[in-house]
């Protein structure tokens, strides 16, 4: 955008719609469907290729997917009363589980499509950014830049994991909850940095494959936001699956030599060895690049999205949804707003 054009004039050059929508996860899906089926002219955009967001591609639908597979594994002898012993040696190659979770994400991410393109939503791959209140400019892969307008503003951009800044998340040794999904080949030992929804079903998934699984955490119980009924009976499964909860960790030091694995030093003096690392501490909005302040939204501490009780922003016409607005950060509760 020359710095000489007004908005006025960018809301003139640019292409109409009533709706548009800037996310294709199932907040976005679900916002651009409801749209056009009560009647408007909808435009989606995404920076990926194909629809369905990080929950396709790399959240709950992958994880779940390898939850069952890792689940099934672990109960077969048991279900063939023993005839049938099935052993899961560290270093088992992971193709195998990685190519059915590739074929139930292609799926989901076809539906998807299919389920836009049906009810008539004009979908763009690209990268959106607002250049005045309600003008979004999209600068797609393979032509120009596209000016977008419209009077109501759908926001459903996702997130990403957060990167410490005192632990270097190389993708090889140490890993985050979108890179642990390219492991090729099963870890004798994983560490878990982290005990809150994510950390503990990777957890699950590995010890049930039977690698020997720590969880560090700050935090006195995993997944504390639940019942310690339930917290404890997780631990109770964890730990006959010869998993540890370090819980009330209140510093830690992590380095990899590139070579043998990750080391973490606890404050008790205490070091903790293993092949792997994943760090699931938290997870952040997608905005960067988005330049929300040229639209006057304004980001809380936390870095997301602020919103009252139906998901307006402080702008009138633009919305927040999904993991953008922040917890509980569901894709159910994300289909719901």
């Amino acid at each position: 955008m020359s710095d000489r054009e007004k908005p006025d004039d960018l809301a003139a050059s640019a292409e109409r719609f009533d709706v548009i929508v800037i996310g294709g996860g199932p907040a976005g899906q679900k916002a651009a469907i409801q749209a056009k089926k009560a009647g408007k002219k909808v435009f989606l955009v995404d920076e990926a290729e194909g629809v369905g967001g990080e929950c396709v591609r790399r959240g709950t639908i992958p994880s779940k997917t390898l939850r069952e597979t890792a689940m099934a594994i672990r109960s077969f002898p048991e279900r063939t009363g023993g005839s049938f012993p099935l052993t899961i040696e560290p270093g088992l190659e992971l193709e195998s589980l990685l190519r059915r979770m590739e074929t139930v994400v292609d799926a989901h991410m076809k539906l998807a499509a299919e389920q836009l393109g049906r009810n008539g939503v004009e979908v763009s791959r690209g990268r959106a950014k607002f250049v005045a209140t309600k003008v979004i400019e999209v600068r797609t892969p393979n032509a120009g830049p596209l000016l977008v307008t419209a009077e109501i503003i759908v926001l459903a951009a996702g997130s990403r994991p957060r990167a410490p800044e005192a632990i270097a998340v190389d993708h090889e040794f140490i890993l985050d909850s979108d890179s642990i999904l390219s492991l090729t080949h099963l870890p004798a030992s994983l560490t878990v940095l982290g005990a809150g929804v994510i950390a503990t079903e990777y957890a699950s998934i590995f010890s049930a494959l039977g690698t020997r699984v720590t969880m560090i955490d700050r935090g006195t119980r995993p997944v504390s936001f639940l019942d310690p009924e339930l917290t404890g009976a997780f631990l109770d499964e964890f730990e006959r699956q010869d998993g540890r909860f370090i819980g009330g960790a209140s510093g830690y030091e992590v380095r990899s030599d590139g070579i043998d694995g990750v080391v973490v030093r606890l404050a008790s003096g205490e070091e903790i060895r293993s092949e792997r690392m994943l760090v699931t501490l938290g997870r952040v909005a997608n905005v960067k690049g988005l330049a929300l302040e040229v639209a006057g939204v304004v980001l809380d501490s936390r870095g997301l999205v602020p919103v009252d009780e139906h998901c307006e922003t402080c702008v009138p016409g633009i919305y927040g949804v999904g993991d953008i607005v922040g917890p509980p950060a569901l894709a159910s509760s994300a289909m719901e707003q």
